[in-house]
């Protein structure tokens, strides 16, 4: 299932300006006017994958051809990202435009380790000495972890199952992919081969009723439980493409009261 896509949502307005040497004191009616710079846009996310570059590019743009002059980036309070843990700051905090040019840029680069799947925004603002900064002077950049998924990276693991606000016995699972697929697997159990005996506290049920089903991993990365049986009613869960772990939730008819059961599974 190779499903997942990788989009880089980056407005960078690419005018480079090459003339030189222009006097303003020919055009009277730029008298008093101030050279102004600002973010070329306001917003990116950044789909941070592991092993790959990570950078993105951020241009501030001037309105006018800039002889000389700085400015600098800082990030702003309100950020959930940190510098180190979730990004870093190619070039530092000061940067200057060329000489003839209305555009800079600098980078970020992300860090896989630090980003997570629900993102975390850094968000920076823009000041300078030598320019008046306009309104767009705040720049806001998500991270998000971005795993492409191509299949399990191993089909042996641990299941940690809960129910009645109690853990149940944890237990090995080996997942079988059904067929050539890489998104359904069957399951021997999907609560435990003594889960039933350990919620009546009777050893007798000792290896019965172990709900084995089919986990099918959608395109969205939610999960279907198919139950076996007819009392084994299923669940849904999600699964994490980055840690390929699985949580889902199972329903059930084979007790008169109802519950339901909440399992992890987390690859050995």
């Amino acid at each position: 299932m190779k499903n997942i896509f990788k989009i880089l949502t980056l407005s960078l307005v690419a005018i480079i300006a090459t003339s030189c040497d222009r006097d303003t004191g020919d055009y009277p009616y730029l008298d008093g006017r101030v050279n102004t710079i600002g973010y070329t846009s306001s917003s990116s996310t950044l789909f941070v994958e592991n092993g790959a570059a990570n950078n993105v590019t951020i241009g501030v743009a001037a309105t006018s051809v800039v002889n000389a002059g700085s400015f600098s980036i800082s990030v702003d309070e309100s950020s959930t990202a940190v510098e180190g843990v979730d990004f870093t700051i190619e070039g530092g905090n000061d940067y200057n435009f060329e000489s003839g040019n209305i555009v800079s840029t600098f980078s970020i680069v992300g860090l896989f380790e630090g980003a997570i799947v629900e993102g975390k925004t850094l968000v920076l603002n823009l000041g300078s000495v030598d320019f008046e900064v306009g309104s767009s002077n705040q720049y806001s950049l998500t991270f998000v972890q971005f795993c492409p998924f191509d299949g399990l990276e191993t089909t042996s693991y641990t299941a940690y199952p809960r129910a009645f606000d109690s853990d149940a016995p944890e237990f090995p699972v080996t997942l079988v992919p059904v067929g050539d697929s890489i998104n359904e697997y069957t399951i021997a159990s999907g609560w435990g081969p003594n889960f039933v005996s350990w919620a009546t506290a009777n050893p007798g049920y000792d290896g019965l009723y172990q709900y084995s089903g089919t986990i099918v991993i959608n395109e969205d990365f939610t999960i279907d439980f198919v139950g076996d049986d007819a009392w084994a009613t299923g669940g849904s869960g999600e699964f994490s493409p980055c840690t390929q772990e699985f949580s889902y939730t199972l329903q059930q008819g084979l007790f008169t009261t109802a519950f339901t059961t909440d399992v992890v599974l987390i690859p050995n």
